[in-house]
C-alpha cells in the first residue's frame, strides 16, 4: 500500500510540474480535480469494457488479449478527457500545454482507480501475476502516458495539422502500454529476471525523455502564442519563476 501512495504522489507531482511549466494560461484548480475524476471514470468504463470482451472471447491467451485491451482502452479513455474539455469547455483549453496538462491528470486518475480496484480485488480479475515493483511503476507511468496522448491536442490550439501527429501518439503509446503489460506486468510464472528489469528501465526511460521533450515543445507553442516576441527559453523561464516566486 505504501509503495502505491508513493507512486500516487509522483504521478501527481509529474502533473503540478506541468502545471508549473504552464506560464501563460492558468486553468482553475476545480478544472484540474474534474480531470482526474474523469480520468477515474472513462478508466472504469475502460476495464468494464475489456472484461465483457474478455468474457466474451472466452479464449487461451488471456494474458495476451488483456495486455491488448489495456493498452488501447485505457489510452483512449485517457485521451477522451483532454479532448472532452477542448470540446465542451473550449475556454479551459486555450493554451497548447493544456493536452498535457489534463492528459496527464486524467492518466493520474487512472492511477488512483487502479490502486483502488487492485486493493479491493487484488487483480483476480485480470489474471495476472505480477510483481509489487513493476506493478506499482505502472501507476506513474499512466501520468506520462496521458500527458503523451493529450499533448497532441495542442497542435488543434496552434491551428497546425494534428490527425497524424495524434494518431502516432496514441499508437506508439498504446504498443507501450501493451509492451509494459504483456512482458512485464504478465511475469511468466510469477517470478522477475534481469530482462524483465531491462525492459521495464526501457520503457520508463523512454516514457520519460518523450514526455519531458513534450513539454519543452508544448511551452514553447505557448510562448509562440502568447508572447511571440518573447526570446527568454523555458529554462530562464523556470529560473526567474524560482527566483522571483511569479508566473509571468
Amino acid at each position: 500500500m505504501f509503495s502505491y501512495l508513493v507512486l500516487m504522489l509522483g504521478g501527481l507531482l509529474m502533473g503540478a510540474m506541468v502545471y508549473r511549466y504552464n506560464t501563460e494560461e492558468r486553468e482553475p484548480w476545480w478544472m484540474l480535480v474534474s480531470a482526474v475524476i474523469a480520468g477515474a471514470l472513462a478508466t472504469a468504463v475502460a476495464v468494464g469494457i475489456k472484461l465483457a470482451v474478455v468474457q466474451f472471447a472466452g479464449v487461451g491467451q488471456r494474458e495476451l488479449l488483456h495486455a491488448v485491451l489495456d493498452g488501447a482502452t485505457q489510452e483512449l479513455a485517457k485521451l477522451a478527457v483532454p479532448a472532452a474539455i477542448l470540446l465542451l469547455v473550449r475556454k479551459y483549453f486555450n493554451d497548447p500545454m493544456g493536452g498535457l496538462l489534463y492528459g496527464s491528470l486524467a492518466g493520474l486518475g487512472t492511477a488512483l482507480f487502479e490502486a483502488a480496484w487492485w486493493q479491493w480485488y487484488a487483480e483476480e480479475s485480470a489474471n495476472a501475476i505480477a510483481t509489487q515493483g513493476p506493478t506499482a511503476m505502472r501507476l506513474l507511468l499512466h501520468t506520462l502516458w496521458g500527458g503523451i496522448v493529450g499533448s497532441a491536442l495542442g497542435l488543434i490550439i496552434m491551428k497546425k495539422p494534428w490527425r497524424q501527429t495524434l494518431a502516432q501518439r496514441v499508437g506508439l503509446v498504446m504498443l507501450i502500454h501493451f509492451s509494459w503489460d504483456y512482458f512485464i506486468r504478465y511475469v511468466p510464472n510469477g517470478s522477475e529476471n534481469n530482462w524483465h528489469r531491462l525492459g521495464a528501465s526501457l520503457l520508463l526511460g523512454t516514457s520519460v525523455i518523450w514526455y519531458g521533450l513534450l513539454i519543452v515543445q508544448a511551452n514553447k507553442w505557448s510562448r509562440s502564442l502568447h508572447e511571440p516576441t518573447s526570446k527568454q527559453r523555458l529554462l530562464g523561464r523556470i529560473v526567474k519563476m524560482i527566483i522571483t516566486r511569479r508566473i509571468r
